[in-house]
């Protein structure tokens, strides 16, 4: 019986390393300015919402932050729409990573990940794994502990989902999870806070937000 009720554990965390994480994520990234990265999962659906905030006095200004234009993955649809703030203006397309510079149209010999090792970042347990893009380097925390989430945040900015050639990569190195941390040179972007919830459906209609 005893060696019963062990296999049962041990399926039950098995299973839950790979549930699917449903909730929201916050992450923080300061330099010289402070930028706060909030991502909403559901089953179908990842919403990334990121506002930039000018430090002043070391101090994070809110009355002054800067939103960014939110971008919604549904991988039901296999589309993302991304809102411009300014204007309003929706643009739809398939869906692919999301980055700051060229590395989004990377092919699959541009990208290499090695796992580098297990590691305890905060009150994660974590792998950490060494990811190229072309000549871009970036080291990665990655925790099972949550689930697996549906986007990998690279670096500030830099979203790749479920299906791109870096997610499956990562994934297949063993790196199926949630962000805790990355780091890209001066660049550290750190998981702040984790919630695991039920997001309401109505919240991913980005298009009829004011």
């Amino acid at each position: 019986m005893k060696s019963i009720s062990i296999l049962a554990l041990a399926l039950f965390i098995s299973m839950a390393s790979r549930a699917q994480f449903e909730g929201v994520l916050t992450y923080d990234c300061t330099i010289k300015n402070k930028t706060l990265t909030t991502i909403y999962e559901a089953k179908n659906k990842v919403l990334l919402e990121a506002k930039i905030y000018p430090m002043k006095a070391g101090i994070a200004d809110i009355k002054d932050a800067r939103e960014q234009d939110p971008i919604l993955f549904d991988f039901a649809a296999k589309k993302a729409t991304r809102v411009g703030i300014k204007h309003h203006e929706v643009a739809t397309s398939d869906i692919a990573p999301v980055t700051n510079d060229r590395n989004d149209k990377a092919k699959e010999e541009d990208i290499t990940v090695t796992l580098v090792g297990p590691e305890k970042i905060d009150a994660y347990s974590c792998q950490h794994f060494s990811v190229k893009i072309r000549n871009t380097n970036v080291d990665l925390w990655v925790t099972k502990e949550l689930g697996a989430s549906a986007v990998c945040l690279l670096s500030q900015f830099d979203y790749y989902p479920a299906g791109s050639i870096l997610f499956e990569k990562l994934k297949a190195a063993g790196g199926e999870g949630v962000v805790v941390r990355s780091k890209e040179g001066d660049i550290v972007v750190n998981l702040t806070n984790a919630q695991v919830k039920t997001v309401p459906e109505s919240y991913f209609d980005i298009t009829k937000k004011p």
